[in-house]
């Protein structure tokens, strides 16, 4: 107990002086960063007793987040009421069991408490130890909150902890949209479109009051992570420390998970390959030279639950279902992750000129950002492919990725077998044919539902 003891202590400077919270690295970093993206919903929330759970990838700010949220709450009188461990230090769910209980035992308070288990998933069965713990009746007046770098673990709490979490939500850490990466640049400029404004003006507006295709430009190459986004902002690249930095991260996940990194490296090779093509498993075992599509399932499956990759599947017209069993598409969670792949697998260096001068790499990450939106927007997306492809199925609604300077007919005729409301994502095209409605990107990727489908 005393060695773990020590390490309550190591990890909760501000158990001493409640102002010692000030020199947390993360919030130092915070503070040397120009621009600032903060999850309100996660700070502003009101705790209470239950099991709260945090997900999103590595260096996406969770971490940066539970600090602040000490730093909004700490006092001489509370100090020792907030625990904050890296999970990463710990080994079985016994030693998350012995953490907590080492805590409460050393540091008793009849106020609320937060216990904070930081990458709780890298732990086995960390939920089990936190379903001992509720069991044990060790819940009245503490706030759990776990994040995780991994759904692999998360998605146990539901079977785990049913009729546990008491008033525990989830909160899911997301790489930044392109309205928030425009926001912060432009804090004098209203994002917001009015009732009355209509998309045709408020597209005039904010183009007359930045550089909008510009700005869309650099966000297909540095995408949304906070650290990258300050980076490129700053020297207008993104420098070796923080590809190394994040080559590391996938590299730790795909250890942590008992994969191969060899195997992996094939998968994630033959993904940046097949970007907004629909693949099989069996031609993508094939393709990547691996020997069976189970292989290819459990990899990818296992890039899914870390936050890298999002697969979607065929959503047949016919019969009004999904079919998993066709083909499927794959995209990345976040546009940086194509250009840190090309680097860590192709040796190739990150530039923004690379896709400045391939309209077709251009087209490909434009059509991953209309997938990212169209997820924030409905959260559920497919894709259909019969005699004629439609890029992306949300409920009632259709939409088809053209990025590119004219749009012919052609171009977006297997929407028009499609009953629902009809959408072309174009590249600076703003019109309206019959049924379809033409949005560019640098519009849509500003809009709610509400916005374009009025």
């Amino acid at each position: 107990m005393a060695n773990l003891l020590e390490k309550v202590y190591s990890s909760n400077p501000w158990f001493e002086q409640a102002q010692f919270i000030e020199d947390d690295l993360h919030l130092r970093d915070l503070s040397e960063s120009k621009y600032v993206f903060l999850n309100r919903e996660f700070l502003d929330y009101k705790f209470r007793d239950g099991v709260y759970i945090a997900t999103g990838p590595r260096q996406i700010g969770k971490t940066t987040h539970l600090k602040l949220l000490i730093k909004q709450k700490i006092s001489t009188a509370n100090r020792t009421n907030f625990l904050y461990f890296n999970c990463d230090l710990l080994e079985t769910k016994a030693d998350v069991v012995d953490l907590v209980e080492t805590y409460l035992q050393n540091f008793p308070s009849k106020k609320r408490v937060f216990v904070m288990l930081d990458e709780v998933t890298s732990v086995k069965d960390s939920i089990l130890g936190i379903k001992y713990l509720i069991d044990k009746g060790i819940k009245k007046n503490i706030t759990y909150i776990l994040t995780g770098s991994s759904t692999i673990e998360i998605k146990k709490t539901g079977e785990y902890l049913p009729g546990r979490r008491g008033n525990g939500i989830d909160f899911h850490f997301a790489p930044v949209s392109f309205k928030d990466f425009v926001k912060i640049q432009y804090a004098d400029v209203d994002f917001e479109m009015s009732a009355k404004e209509g998309l045709e003006k408020y597209y005039a507006r904010i183009k007359n009051k930045m550089p909008l295709a510009k700005e869309l430009d650099s966000y297909f190459f540095c995408g949304g992570i906070p650290r990258i986004v300050n980076e490129y902002l700053k020297k207008k690249e993104i420098g070796l420390e923080n590809l190394s930095l994040y080559r590391d991260w996938i590299v730790s996940e795909i250890a942590k998970n008992g994969k191969r990194e060899n195997v992996s490296k094939q998968i994630l090779a033959r993904i940046l390959m097949s970007l907004t093509s629909d693949v099989s498993y069996n031609s993508f075992a094939s393709d990547a030279g691996l020997g069976s599509h189970n292989t290819v399932y459990e990899y990818l499956n296992f890039l899914e639950d870390a936050f890298m990759v999002s697969q979607i599947y065929n959503y047949d017209y016919n019969q009004k279902k999904i079919n998993f069993r066709k083909n499927k598409k794959i995209y990345f969670n976040d546009s940086f992750l194509f250009f840190l792949l090309d680097w860590w697998l192709n040796g190739k260096t990150p530039a923004i000129k690379s896709i400045l001068e391939d309209p077709i790499l251009k087209s490909r990450i434009a059509e991953n950002l209309t997938f990212l939106h169209l997820r924030r927007v409905f959260g559920e997306v497919y894709f259909n492919k019969d005699s004629e492809e439609v890029d992306f199925i949300c409920g009632e609604s259709a939409f088809e990725s053209k990025f590119q300077n004219k749009i012919a007919k052609d171009d977006y005729k297997g929407l028009l077998k499609f009953g629902g409301q009809k959408f072309v994502i174009t590249k600076n095209i703003f019109d309206t044919r019959g049924e379809v409605r033409l949005l560019p990107l640098e519009l849509f990727l500003l809009t709610t539902r509400i916005n374009f489908m009025e």
